[in-house]
């Protein structure tokens, strides 16, 4: 359903009372909204518990539970959508009992075509405040995440942070600073780049505040632990996966210790800065290793694989910190695990493992451990069944793949929690919601430059990219190679 349609529930014992309601909404409106019927309250509670109604139209008078008792008990399960009573009697009678249980409108049935119009305006006139209410509140959100954070850059008063803290409902006290240079990049540099860490962030689930700098972005994040562990430096390994991949740039990132918020926290932000001209010092800009233990496992070669990631650990460890190292071989562990498409509730070893010693030879002893375990699970697991609404999303995404889905929107559609979906949806795919919108976006894209005559700019335009550019960089961080250069080898093939 497009983001920008509606989706109605009509609950009535009566077929044909339904089925006015259901003409006069498609006569007027057309496709505007989604229109699902219930017979019953038993009925309409279980769609409403699973699919996201925007608009309930109920009868007051049905069989069993009453339309009156059904708006009491969904609005004490947390329902907000707008509520429409119909009534064939006075509904004066029933106003009192329903303005209680939080009824928006009522309407005599059957319906009469200007009242019933004029009761649907009134729903759209409030579902347009109520996204205006939205965009207000997280737009005063990013402000404050931002505030917090220049508050915590700063060393700001205890009183001061404790009020953002408030603001933004965070309880913990420990806090590790994020390091992203966007020294290299003017890319990452743009309000485009900051709407990418806020999502990135967000998908995260934990809790934050950014400060903005001209060549760097720190990332504050809250935590209840005294020093890093697989948690803080995944959350860290992700966020420079998605960078690189929507972005289309290479974002250098470290992390610094955990400290107190109250005590000194900028002490963090150093850290990771001194990581930060360590790595550039040393030469940090080494040639990706996760592209060459991948493409020796596809081989077949995997002790070639396990072999020369070893070696590769241990010339990094020798060079830079152990904190940079475990951080390291998480992210190329991670890059190869979704590269081969294997979940990691699928692997017995858990990178949390990594940390009970800080021995590099330990640490080369357990990767080459995971990467094995890796390849069995290849070679020998079956596909899982996906979750029923990450079915549903994958089979919009695959014949709609242009379209500007938003994993918030899908999580308000399906009646999820954001945080939970995002979960839900990695877990099942093996890719975060915005790689597997990409990577349909590209396999489309790919298949109109072989088969078809179209402009780049026309084919960006089909798979969703209003920006040529942008889906030039995309494209090229996909395959390898960017459009034009893709079409022409596609028809060197074809002529051969």
């Amino acid at each position: 359903m497009n983001h920008e349609n509606f989706r109605i529930l009509i609950v009535d014992d009566e077929e044909k009372d339904r089925s006015i309601v259901h003409i006069l909404l498609r006569r007027q409106y057309g496709d505007l909204f989604e229109i699902l019927e219930a017979k019953d309250a038993a009925e309409a509670k279980t769609m409403i518990e699973t699919r996201q109604v925007d608009l309930l139209v109920v009868d007051i008078h049905m069989p069993g539970v009453s339309g009156l008792k059904l708006v009491r008990d969904i609005r004490a399960q947390d329902f907000k959508g707008y509520i429409m009573i119909l009534t064939a009697f006075n509904y004066f009678e029933y106003a009192k009992e329903a303005i209680v249980y939080q009824a928006n409108d009522f309407i005599l049935k059957p319906p009469i075509r200007k009242e019933f119009y004029e009761a649907v305006q009134r729903f759209l006139d409030w579902a347009r405040d109520e996204k205006s209410a939205r965009q207000m509140g997280q737009k005063d959100q990013s402000v404050f995440l931002q505030e917090l954070g220049d508050c915590i850059m700063l060393n700001a008063d205890r009183k001061k942070i404790d009020a953002y803290k408030a603001l933004l409902n965070i309880r913990e006290n420990r806090v590790f600073c994020i390091l992203i240079d966007t020294s290299a990049s003017e890319q990452l540099k743009t309000a485009s780049f900051q709407d990418e860490i806020e999502s990135a962030m967000n998908e995260s689930g934990i809790p934050y505040a950014v400060s903005h700098m001209r060549d760097r972005t720190a990332i504050f994040c809250f935590t209840g632990g005294d020093t890093l562990g697989y948690n803080e430096l995944s959350v860290t390994v992700e966020l420079k996966m998605k960078l690189n991949l929507d972005l289309c740039e290479k974002a250098d990132i470290t992390v610094g210790d955990t400290v107190s918020v109250y005590d000194n926290p900028s002490r963090s932000y150093r850290c990771a800065m001194a990581h930060l001209n360590s790595l550039k010092s040393a030469g940090s800009y080494e040639e990706p290793i996760e592209d060459k233990v991948v493409a020796h496992i596809r081989n077949g070669e995997a002790e070639e694989a396990i072999r020369m990631f070893g070696q590769y650990l241990l010339h990094y460890g020798e060079r830079h910190a152990i904190d940079d190292l475990m951080l390291k071989d998480i992210e190329v562990l991670t890059v190869v695990r979704k590269s081969v498409q294997v979940r990691k509730e699928d692997i017995g070893l858990k990178m949390v493992d990594i940390f009970v010693t800080g021995d590099i030879q330990d640490i080369i002893h357990f990767s080459s451990a995971y990467l094995r375990e890796i390849m069995e699970k290849m070679s020998s697991s079956a596909p899982q069944k996906k979750h029923y609404v990450v079915r549903q999303i994958c089979a919009r995404l695959e014949e709609h793949a242009e379209l500007p889905w938003s994993i918030n929107d899908l999580a308000k559609e399906f009646g999820f929690n954001p945080f939970y979906l995002s979960r839900l949806f990695k877990d099942d795919t093996g890719l975060c919601f915005t790689d597997y919108l990409t990577g349909k976006r590209m396999g489309k894209a790919a298949a109109l430059i072989t088969d078809t005559n179209l402009s780049i700019g026309e084919i960006g335009l089909a798979v969703g990219y209003n920006d040529q550019n942008y889906f030039s960089r995309v494209f090229k961080k996909c395959n390898k190679m960017g459009p034009k250069e893709y079409r022409r080898s596609q028809v060197a093939r074809q002529g051969h």
